[in-house]
């Protein structure tokens, strides 16, 4: 009986000394700044665990940020807005984070973090402002060029962050407001191009070329949502292949091809890829080009892999 009470004493002092502080199940309420609440294994983990709610907290009201989703409507290309509900670590801004408690109870460790809402705010409108200054010359073009175009597609995942930290704030600030509303504008540009523009694939003068690859070309293109037409009114591509038969046990063609698109020229690119069969060259060829639309169709387009001026090729590996 003795030891019976001696075991719910030592329970009970256990319970005790294990409270969680009421701090973390009622957070302080403090007008103009955000306060976040975090538990964690050591000191290091509840910090972050902390500054991820305030992140949490200041993200709590995007319901719509800026997602463009390709689609085609009678022919025309089209970029939807959808939401965001994924918080990523890179998308959030903090300024200077106040530690107001922490606390230490055995293994485990308490958190509060308290951030100022005017200096989030200030700090938001400065990355905005840096970030969009580049795009001021194209909100006030009625119509965009395919370079202007291709400058947009290549900053998708910029313009995306900035309309993200816009909506987080929008709430606090009129200069978000406008940011967000000129991000909208951009990608209305994009839709409004991808739905009055088309492309011409030109022959090559090669006709094995263009029997097996034009096409490839040509589908590869509309992964992109855009027309093709066989007019001189349409952006015009040019193609040259170089097509080597490789000496192995089956049959190999590695495939060199230079593409120019725009009149003129506004992408210049290498690109590399290969083909095979067991024993027709003809077969070869034709697996050289459903690689080649295959890759463009995984990864987004021809056009939008084409942007990248820092690489001045592009290699497909054959599966």
């Amino acid at each position: 009986m003795k030891n019976r009470f001696v075991c719910l004493f030592l329970m009970f002092i256990s319970f005790s000394s294990f409270s969680t502080p009421d701090w973390v199940n009622n957070p302080p309420r403090n007008e103009g700044y955000i306060i976040g609440i975090g538990v964690g294994e050591d000191v290091s983990k509840a910090k972050q665990s902390a500054i991820i709610d305030v992140a949490n907290a200041l993200y709590a009201n995007v319901t719509s940020n800026t997602a463009i989703v390709a689609k085609t409507s009678n022919g025309q290309g089209s970029y939807n807005t959808s939401s965001i509900s994924k918080l990523e670590s890179e998308d959030v801004l903090l300024p200077n984070i106040v530690w107001s408690n922490i606390i230490a109870d055995d293994d485990v460790y308490y958190a509060m973090a308290k951030v100022n809402k005017y200096e989030i705010v200030s700090l938001y409108e400065q990355f905005l402002s840096v970030e969009l200054i580049q795009f001021d010359n194209l909100l006030n073009k009625s119509k965009i060029s395919l370079n202007d175009y291709l400058f947009l597609l290549a900053n998708q995942k910029k313009l995306e962050l900035a309309a993200k930290r816009a909506s987080a704030i929008s709430s606090l600030s009129e200069k978000a407001i406008i940011h967000h509303e000129n991000i909208e504008v951009l990608f209305a540009k994009i839709n409004n191009f991808n739905g009055s523009v088309c492309f011409y694939v030109k022959e090559s003068r090669d006709r094995m070329a263009d029997k097996f690859y034009l096409p490839a070309i040509e589908s590869s293109i509309q992964s992109n949502r855009f027309e093709l037409k066989n007019s001189e009114q349409c952006i015009p591509v040019k193609f040259r292949t170089k097509v080597n038969k490789v000496k192995s046990s089956s049959v190999i063609v590695k495939v060199s091809m230079q593409m120019d698109i725009g009149q003129p020229a506004t992408i210049n690119k290498l690109i590399k890829f290969e083909g095979k069969d067991d024993y027709s060259y003809k077969s070869a060829m034709m697996d050289s080009a459903d690689n080649f639309v295959n890759y463009f169709s995984d990864n987004g387009g021809l056009l939008y892999n084409l942007i990248d001026e820092n690489k001045p090729s592009i290699i497909i590996y054959n599966k």
